[in-house]
């Protein structure tokens, strides 16, 4: 088969491997599509940066099932899934109470991370991982399930209920799946956008509002201060931005912050008198779960996207066959391209 794996220069580059055959409680899939997360971004063409041990990206991945295990139940060749990329014990007292994500013998152990993912035609899962799509949803837009988990994931931590108004700080992909969930949720969406082509893919996902990141957004956010109209913030920019300081400036008293941006330093800027003085709740949301009495949050995305299956679709502004997996890495990294989710389609 086709696989698509990383260089000792962190770049990418397309070999030939052997496919994969199930073992007891494993399935091989057929790689639809595979989409490039900004975490692939981070390492690409950094050989400081540690390329990931297996090798080969991938974790926002749909498939069709092309052989079952032994001991495998619930999925048969020719389904089509999405795949929660979590490998786990599935033994330990996180892994029982569903934060596998922080499983003590395998922590953060993903597939395109620890285990080799799904940029090629065929890929080696877990049977656990792999989650039936909703009829009509098929493997593209089931790959666009993994980010919208992420934001599932935030509205269950700080509850976000039908009516809320919610404030997305930032309309990278993290930000725009954000409004698919939030939208599920019932909830009002306001969301920033620095580039005008975030902000017209915000405006098909349907944000309620789209704030600039000009002097006319800054007198918005101050406007929603002054009225005190946000009741939740969602923070997805991380980098070295100052946006945990903005978030905790503009969440109304007693309202939510729930940080998904991943930050490049250990240090943010807020000022601890809002977060006491308002008793603003504050939290970070790190990928999903399954807790207690709810469904897992990746099942819950799926619906998501049956949910709003055009918009999600719109996501994907560039598509690339597995031979070209290194031009895909090059325009999702290359802002001029303007490019929201690069997928790519290896078995397609």
């Amino acid at each position: 088969m086709r696989a698509a794996v990383w260089t000792p220069e962190a770049d990418i580059e397309v070999v030939e491997e052997d496919a994969p055959t199930p073992g007891p409680g494993e399935v091989v899939l057929s790689m639809r599509s595979a989409g490039i997360c900004g975490s692939d971004l981070h390492r690409y063409r950094k050989p400081d940066v540690d390329p990931a041990p297996t090798g080969r990206p991938g974790h926002e991945n749909g498939g069709v099932v092309a052989a079952v295990g032994p001991g495998v139940d619930g999925l048969r060749e020719g389904d089509v899934v999405g795949v929660e990329p979590i490998v786990r014990c599935q033994e330990c007292d996180r892994c029982r109470a569903g934060w596998y994500t922080q499983c003590r013998r395998a922590p953060f152990a993903l597939l395109g991370e620890r285990h080799p993912g799904g940029m090629a035609e065929f890929m080696l899962a877990p049977a656990y991982t792999a989650y039936p799509a909703p009829p009509g949803v098929d493997a593209e837009i089931a790959a666009l399930a993994e980010p919208v988990a992420c934001s599932v994931n935030a509205v269950d931590l700080v509850d976000v209920r039908p009516g809320e108004t919610v404030l997305v700080l930032g309309a990278g992909n993290i930000g725009l799946t954000g409004i698919l969930a939030l939208r599920a949720a019932g909830a009002k969406v306001l969301i920033t956008a620095r580039y005008e082509h975030q902000a017209e893919a915000a405006r098909r996902l349907g944000a309620d509002e789209v704030i600039p990141a000009d002097e006319s957004g800054a007198a918005r956010l101050q406007e929603l201060r002054q009225q005190e109209a946000v009741d939740v913030v969602f923070e997805s920019v991380g980098g070295a931005a100052d946006t945990m300081a903005d978030a905790m400036r503009t969440v109304r008293p007693r309202g939510r912050v729930v940080m998904l941006g991943v930050f490049m330093t250990p240090r943010v800027s807020i000022n601890p008198f809002d977060l006491l003085l308002h008793e603003i709740h504050l939290t970070g949301a790190v990928v999903y779960g399954s807790p207690p009495g709810r469904r897992p949050h990746f099942a819950e995305a799926l619906d998501v996207v049956a949910q709003f299956p055009g918009e999600t679709r719109s996501l994907i502004t560039h598509r690339f066959p597995i031979d070209d997996a290194a031009r895909a890495f090059a325009t999702a990294a290359d802002k001029a391209n303007k490019s929201i989710k690069v997928h790519i389609n290896p078995s397609a």
